[in-house]
């Protein structure tokens, strides 16, 4: 009896240590995604989304395209730092800290950047969104529970840059989306990120 008893406190000790030892590990790429992403996800670069209150599934997904490289990730250089892209940092995270960083950040809450807008071109914006956008994106892509980005409430940059990889066919997006892409016309697409840029 008493060897079982030692031997379920080493088996129990052993597993404590691991599990801080994760716990850890996972802190220090929390830490290095803030560096780009911002404290908690909340992003302060343009160029750089936010990432706070995505939902875990879409943040896993996200992430695995990156990894698999189904995702092209867009080179980025923040000063003081060496180029890099999604794509890289990517290949470096196992299953595990996929899986650990995308409920840490899904824990997150989401701010809205503050930024100028255009409120004429805002409001045909949201015309366009309800008809083509709300189903998979709805409550005007603010809400997390849809398994897809917000969209509402980030930066123009990153929202102009990534609407322009999805009309050059440069980022694998679902062929529904895509699809449903094809037909927004160029000015409708301004107004599109002028109402998600509006909601502050």
């Amino acid at each position: 009896m008493f060897h079982k008893k030692r031997l379920l406190c080493v088996i129990l000790g052993a597993s404590f240590i691991t599990i801080g030892a994760a716990q850890a590990d996972v802190g220090k790429l929390v830490k290095e995604c803030d560096d780009c992403h911002g404290k908690n996800g909340n992003s302060t670069e343009q160029k750089v989304p936010t990432i706070a209150g995505f939902s875990a599934a879409t943040l896993e997904d996200i992430m695995t395209q990156y990894k698999k490289g189904d995702r092209q990730g867009v080179k980025y250089k923040k000063k003081g730092k060496k180029e890099t892209d999604m794509n890289e940092i990517a290949k470096k995270l196992s299953e595990g800290d996929i899986k650990a960083l995308a409920a840490h950040y899904a824990k997150q809450t989401f701010k809205p950047h503050k930024q100028k807008f255009n409120a004429k071109l805002a409001k045909r914006g949201a015309k366009k969104h309800d008809r083509k956008c709300e189903k998979c994106h709805s409550d005007g892509g603010t809400n997390a529970d849809d398994d897809a980005a917000i969209l509402a409430g980030q930066w123009r940059g990153y929202l102009e840059e990534q609407f322009d990889l999805i009309k050059k066919g440069d980022r694998t997006v679902p062929k529904k989306m895509r699809k449903k892409f094809r037909k927004v016309k160029d000015k409708d697409l301004k107004a599109l990120i002028e109402y998600y840029v509006s909601q502050q």
